[in-house]
Parts: structure tokens; C-alpha cells; sequence
């Protein structure tokens, strides 16, 4: 699913801390005239093994937060390669699941930011005598200049399909800015599609 945890980790070393995820894109069948899904397949596609069990692990925590149930598919289809259509069909019928997510890192992006300067005042702790030197002693004025930052995105593209008639139910595109790290990105984007699915009645 997600790019080694290495690679992660020299990624966000410079990045803000807090991650937050939006969902910028999104698409939602029109044609869809199925209820809501009950049980939910999480497939996560990567190579990186333990990456992919923490994502499938916390993708299935957060819908079953927001009402449904769901299950990461590393436990009865744990090999790295390439899966075969027959071995998740194969899971999908022996778990009686009615949807699959399926979800794969697009990209991640570095860039800079520019913070223009700011002018603010700061009280000090003592003042002197009269008017000025109360106004005088009590608002230091402080200026900070200008300095760029970088900003790290990563963009993250998850779908859900129908299993009764295998089409393409929703598809989503979520955006998770400065992460502190992989359990960071992974968290902050589980929950928000976990909640855009609820918003979109897909889940109970």
C-alpha cells in the first residue's frame, strides 16, 4: 500500500507536526441503487508487508468506528506478489463480504511554502513611570521575518466496489499533509474516508 517505512521516515523528518487529510475529489455512482454496505474486504496495494497489515488493520478499525463491519485482507491472503483474481474471489466468498475497498498510494510531493513576515507585540513583564513609560515598557514590538517551509502530501486514491455486481461504487482521492510518520498518514487517512463513506450513506 504504502511506501517502505524507511523511505516514509526521511520523507516527513522536516514536516510540521500534525497530519490532516482532505478529500479534494470524489465520485460516487449515480447508477448504484444497492443499500448500504454491511461488510467491507480491505485490500491495501503494496509490496511493503508490514506496511500493508498496519493500513489494512487501521482502514478496517476506522469503518468499524463509523458503523460497519470490515476486515484486512492480509490475514487470509498474506503473500507480497500479486494476488490472483480466483484467490480474492476465492476470500470474498468465504468471508460473505458485499463490498471491497481497495486502496494504493498515487504519489507523495514535496513543496515549499512561503510564510510572509508578521509584526506582533508582545506584553513585558514591568513598565515605568507615566503614560509613556507604561505604553513604553508594557508592548515590545516584535518582528518575525518571512521563511519557507515544506509542505509533504501524500495522495492516496481509494475505491469500493459491489461484490453482487462488481462495479465501481465510489471513488475517492484523499490528500494527507506533514505526517510525523507512516502510523501518522495512515491514521489521518483511514479516518477521513471512513467518515466520507459514512457522509455518503455507502455504510451504516
Amino acid at each position: 500500500m504504502f511506501v517502505t517505512v524507511a523511505l516514509v521516515a526521511a520523507l516527513v523528518g522536516g514536516c510540521n507536526k500534525g497530519a490532516r487529510t482532505t478529500i479534494p475529489l470524489s465520485w460516487k455512482n449515480p447508477s448504484f441503487s444497492g443499500t448500504t454496505f454491511k461488510k467491507l474486504f480491505v485490500i491495501g496495494v503494496g509490496e511493503d508487508g508490514a506496511a500493508r497489515r498496519l493500513f489494512e488493520d487501521t482502514f478496517a478499525k476506522a469503518v468499524a468506528t463509523e458503523g460497519a463491519a470490515a476486515q484486512a485482507s492480509w490475514g487470509v491472503l498474506p503473500k507480497s506478489e500479486k494476488l490472483t483474481e480466483d484467490e480474492i474471489a476465492s476470500a470474498i466468498r468465504g468471508g460473505d463480504f458485499d463490498g471491497v475497498l481497495i486502496t494504493h498510494l498515487l504519489s507523495v510531493d514535496q513543496d515549499k511554502e512561503y510564510v510572509p513576515p508578521s509584526t506582533y507585540s508582545v506584553p513585558t513583564g514591568t513598565y515605568g513611570y507615566g503614560y509613556y513609560g507604561y505604553y513604553g515598557a508594557r508592548y515590545e514590538v516584535v518582528h518575525q521575518p518571512g521563511y519557507y517551509k515544506t509542505n509533504t502530501t501524500f495522495r492516496v486514491e481509494t475505491n469500493l466496489f459491489s461484490v453482487a455486481t462488481k462495479e465501481l461504487v465510489w471513488s475517492g482521492r484523499s490528500d494527507t499533509v506533514n505526517p510525523e510518520s507512516l502510523t501518522d498518514v495512515i491514521d489521518s487517512m483511514t479516518a477521513a474516508v471512513a467518515k466520507k463513506l459514512k457522509e455518503e450513506k455507502l455504510i451504516p
